[in-house]
């Protein structure tokens, strides 16, 4: 059941106990020669800044390595934070390699992303970042049997499958298969460039299949920019399957994760967002994502 969007109380927003599933960090060389900029945090900067504003937790993404071992030891520095780790089946870790995600798995990961940069449709990153264009799916469109194996890997472990930079036939792909036996998030929903694009009904069909849609601060913000299309969705979506991020850190040239949630829940709010939806979008539905059966 969609709901309608109606103007918070004039409190402001807080982000007491948001999570940000979508926490970039540097070092990276390979995005940082990419992009031209450095990181705009390092792993322990984004997680002091994210307690110091009151939030319960974050994952770290990282492109070019899994995140489980560094997120233990970062949430070990910053006690009162969950910090939670994860992997991106890019080239860097072997692609669509089930024994790497076991590994990270085992290690407390709790988010597998898809192909990011090395996805085969990634096409402004695989220009300038080295790694043959990954498919989840092969010339049928039927999803290749390593990315079956990763799906049954993500189940047993109650983590979650995020779509990364995959097409958008790839991404329903993934969700008619996955979500009905684990939890699927679709991100870069909306965005342009390294998203799949989505329109309003995509992400709808897309949620009635079973798959909680990521709208990032990345997305809304900056050239090109997506945010009254997001502020539209937002208002056609099952609240139940909606979910918040910034996808900051990997820029100088955007606001640091935590500072940039605040911003970003204070636009949507500004456009008639109910603060209780956004305290759903960015508190309640990432933290069930994580949570263990």
């Amino acid at each position: 059941m969609a709901v309608a969007l109606t103007r918070g109380a004039p409190t402001g927003v807080v982000v007491d106990g948001a999570v940000d599933l979508h926490c970039h960090f540097g070092p990276e060389p390979l995005i940082e020669r990419a992009v031209g900029t450095p990181h705009s945090v390092d792993p322990l900067e984004a997680a002091r800044d994210a307690l110091a504003a009151g939030m319960s937790a974050i994952v770290l993404k990282g492109h070019e390595f899994p995140t489980a071992t560094l997120a233990r030891t970062v949430g070990q520095l910053v006690p009162g934070l969950q910090v939670v780790g994860g992997i991106c089946c890019d080239t860097h870790v072997g692609g669509l390699n089930p024994a790497a995600v076991e590994v990270a798995l085992n290690a407390g990961a709790r988010v597998v992303w898809l192909p990011t940069i090395s996805a085969a449709d990634n096409n402004p990153f695989l220009r300038r970042v080295r790694g043959a264009g990954i498919r989840t799916v092969d010339a049928d469109g039927r999803l290749r049997p390593e990315v079956l194996e990763i799906m049954a890997l993500v189940s047993d472990h109650d983590a979650v499958l995020a779509t990364g930079h995959i097409s958008a036939a790839e991404q329903f792909a993934v969700t008619r298969e996955f979500a009905h036996r684990g939890k699927v998030v679709v991100t870069h929903a909306m965005q342009r460039g390294v998203g799949p694009e989505f329109t309003t009904p995509d992400c709808v069909a897309l949620a009635e299949l079973g798959a909680v849609i990521e709208f990032s601060a990345h997305s809304c913000v900056g050239v090109p920019a997506v945010f009254d299309a997001v502020v539209g969705a937002l208002g056609a979506l099952d609240p139940r399957r909606v979910v918040l991020s910034t996808d900051y850190g990997w820029t100088t040239d955007a606001p640091r994760p935590a500072p940039g949630l605040r911003g970003y829940l204070e636009a949507l709010w500004a456009e008639g967002v109910d603060e209780r939806l956004l305290t759903e979008f960015v508190r309640e539905t990432p933290a069930r994502l994580l949570a263990r059966a």
